[in-house]
């Protein structure tokens, strides 16, 4: 196992490097680098290890080594006068010391002296420049880190342990544990004090504090300090691995070793002798005991001794530590402060719980209500609906822009959602953007004082101040800002708000882009349709144009011979007597005048005139043409003129247009069935056209008919049939009056044919009829 098995940030040194991660990594090679640097054990300590986990060592060479210092030697016979062998058996000398409690009591007593005196002459780094005492304790430190040696070694003494592990060891074991921690405050000693504020402020593990806040936790740098001293490999892993569940680690010989120091950790921090930010978190001393097969009512046992065994080693290892009696107190206080801090805790997840709830429960209604289908400001008011019963009621606004290039519009609404009142701001006055709004959501109408012209849309706030804005952050181009009246207290009701801000803000982004979808597809079908219209009159103007060509040259081809044969017909039509052939000749004279007239339809179709306009009484020419008509006709009024209200005069050509005229009233007076034919004019106040329609009571036209009632030569009379240039000219007339003529069925019978004319500004001014 190494390193990265515990989660330590040193993992990142394997991968890719990001920006933070490259930071983190020289961060934490720094620390290291520092580590190096303390003081290592001393000569005397280091060869005493050697000695010790010899199996060719003599207790003589151990009896010379701690006798060669004489300090050494009186600090390691009063230490182990504390021992219970010790205790009955007075111990005056070194050699006796060995011989009576052996290499293992001997080098825990030297070890224990050893690191405290080599601590004691340490500060931590910068500890001249700072002014605040150190929140980390060290005679607390030490005092926990001598409990749990102690307790380590009462387990082993006590329980079955004993065979299978020395007592001496474990002391030691437990004695250094918790060096990482020493090692992080003489190293960096600001840092670690914030480790231990945020422990035990946000109750979370000390070590994963220091991942947070350092990248390195306590126990990769007490692995490091037991390299940097070259301690032998059980005691290193027990720095490193102490604390992780029995089922996690790896299978090593001195695996009970670590578990027992993780027990004796646990017992020692339930009683609360501990420093600040590192407690006990609902470790199971049942199952700890039951992984190192002791029976868990040892740890009753040995509880009430502790204390006193405690202050009894402290004293005999030189530390300034409180009496058990001022031990027990601190305890009490220290556990009446971490209950307090629990039942803060409770309290205050208990609100989080109350106030997480209340905001789901608003997202979830807030997306049954609101449909992304709908229009962009329903769900605007729905946003408004979810605040209101999120923040009260009072008052609500919204500043919302769909795109960049876009207008921005204010809205008001009621606490209901509907529409109160709707703005759209001057481009000079709007923002460029939210971000100019600010995005912090405690930003008032009071902080806002660049931007007069926000306060002209809050007039209906109770008091203008007190208005605040939130940034909905939207996406996909979409801007929209929310004005309420509710003052937040405190980071938890914004991170709630954030999570309903970024649902709203989604919403209305989502709404907008169905929007958009559904008028982009309008728009595309609605050109596809213009396109699908400009490419049939594309075809019909080169069919036209092609076939204008052609009656164009067939007019000039036949107008000769035509001229020669209507002129001999009519000559031998005036000479002849006989009284059957006259009537032949005077036949013939007629077919030319019609083939006459033919030709010159086609030139007209072929080459049509340009119109000369002038300002013309609409109303009165077309009731020129209906009087005339009517004149002609072998029944009376067969046809009626209709004006719809006020009709302005028309700059037209009047010849065409009266052209055109006759030539739809024809068609609908020849039309089968039809008894009365009606002309219509009136003004289209929906595109400012004038419309003169002309409509008959008849069947109405077939598909085929509406079809190809406008293309040369077409009729759909059997027999004597028109020419069939009619239609196809009077089209091109309203063409070139930039008016447009159509054909359809009335929707209660007949046929309608439609001239629309364009109406200016100035023809409007003008006259009426």
């Amino acid at each position: 196992m190494t390193a990265d098995d515990r989660g330590s940030s040193l993992a990142v040194l394997g991968g890719p490097v990001t920006h933070p991660q490259a930071q983190q990594v020289r961060r934490v090679e720094l620390i290291l680098q520092q580590l190096e640097e303390l003081p290592t054990l001393s000569a005397v300590a280091v060869r005493l290890l050697d000695l010790t986990t010899s199996e060719t060592s003599e207790a003589k060479e151990v009896i010379d080594l701690v006798a060669s210092d004489p300090a050494l030697a009186s600090k390691v016979l009063k230490l182990c006068r504390c021992h219970s062998r010790g205790r009955a058996s007075i111990v005056k000398s070194i050699d006796r010391a060995v011989i009576l409690l052996g290499f293992e009591a001997v080098r825990s007593a030297v070890l224990s002296v050893q690191v405290l005196e080599l601590f004691d002459g340490v500060e931590s780094a910068g500890r001249e420049l700072r002014k605040d005492p150190p929140v980390f304790d060290r005679k607390m430190f030490w005092q926990h880190c001598l409990a749990v040696g102690i307790t380590c070694e009462m387990l082993v003494e006590g329980t079955s342990l004993r065979g299978r592990m020395s007592r001496g060891e474990a002391y030691v074991s437990g004695l250094l544990h918790d060096l990482g921690q020493l090692v992080l405050h003489l190293v960096m000693p600001e840092s670690f004090d914030r480790v231990i504020e945020l422990a035990e402020s946000q109750g979370v593990p000390l070590d994963q504090a220091c991942r947070q806040v350092i990248g390195i936790d306590s126990h990769t740098a007490g692995k490091r300090l037991a390299e940097h001293w070259h301690l032998p490999n059980s005691l290193g892993d027990v720095l490193w691995l102490h604390g992780q569940p029995f089922d996690s680690l790896p299978d090593l010989p001195h695996r009970e070793m670590i578990e027992l120091v993780s027990l004796a950790d646990v017992i020692v921090k339930k009683q609360h002798i501990t420093t600040v930010g590192h407690t006990a978190y609902g470790e199971d001393v049942e199952a700890m005991c039951g992984h190192l097969g002791i029976d868990p009512a040892i740890v009753e046992e040995i509880t009430p001794k502790l204390l006193d065994e405690v202050e009894v080693r402290a004293n005999s290892l030189g530390l300034d530590v409180e009496t058990s009696t001022e031990m027990l107190l601190r305890s009490v206080s220290r556990a009446n402060e971490v209950l307090g801090r629990l039942n803060a805790g409770m309290r205050q997840r208990a609100e989080n719980a109350e106030t997480q709830a209340r905001v789901l429960t608003a997202i979830s209604e807030f997306h049954a209500a609101a449909m992304p289908s709908g229009s962009v400001v329903s769900v605007l008011g729905k946003v408004v609906e979810s605040a209101a019963k999120t923040f009260t009621e009072g008052f609500f606004g919204m500043l919302y822009q769909g795109r960049n290039d876009q207008p921005w519009q204010f809205f008001q609404f009621a606490s209901d959602g509907r529409v109160l009142r709707s703005d759209l701001i001057a481009r000079h006055f709007a923002p460029e953007s939210v971000d100019e709004l600010g995005d912090d959501m405690q930003v008032s109408m009071q902080a806002l004082g660049l931007l007069p012209w926000l306060s002209d849309y809050l007039a209906d706030a109770r008091n203008i101040r007190d208005v605040r804005l939130l940034a909905l952050k939207c996406g996909w181009g979409v801007s929209a800002v929310l004005f309420h009246e509710l003052p937040l207290d405190g980071r938890s009701d914004r991170l709630h708000l954030e999570a309903l801000s970024r649902t709203w803000g989604a919403a209305i982004a989502a709404s907008a882009q169905h929007q958009g979808a559904k008028r982009l597809g309008e728009e595309l079908a609605e050109t596809n349709r213009m396109l699908t219209g400009a490419q049939d009159e594309l075809a019909r103007s080169k069919a036209l144009a092609a076939l204008g060509e052609i009656a164009a040259g067939v007019a000039h081809e036949m107008n000769n011979p035509l001229a020669i044969i209507s002129g001999r017909s009519q000559l031998l039509a005036t000479r002849l007597k006989d009284p059957e052939l006259k009537p032949m000749a005077q036949q013939i004279v007629e077919r030319t005048h019609e083939l006459s007239d033919m030709i010159t339809a086609l030139r007209s179709f072929a080459e049509p005139a340009s119109p000369v306009c002038r300002l013309v009484n609409i109303a009165e020419l077309l009731g020129q043409v209906v009087d005339e008509i009517n004149r002609k006709s072998e029944e009376e009024n067969r046809v009626k003129l209709v004006v719809d209200g006020q009709v302005p005069a028309l700059t037209i050509d009047p010849e065409q247009i009266t052209r055109v005229v006759q030539e739809l009233v024809r068609n609908a007076l020849e039309a089968a069935g039809s008894a009365q034919v009606e002309v219509r004019v009136q003004i289209d106040t929906l595109d400012d056209r004038l419309n003169i329609q002309v409509r008959d009571d008849g069947p109405g036209l077939s598909d085929h008919a509406l079809t190809h009632a406008f293309d040369p030569f077409f009729s759909e009379k059997p027999a004597g049939r028109q020419p069939g240039l009619g239609l196809a000219v009077a089209r091109q007339l309203v063409d070139a009056h930039g008016g447009r003529l159509t054909l359809e069925n009335g929707s209660t019978g007949g046929a309608v044919a439609t001239i629309r004319l364009h109406i200016d500004g100035d023809q409007r001014k003008r006259g009426v009829a």
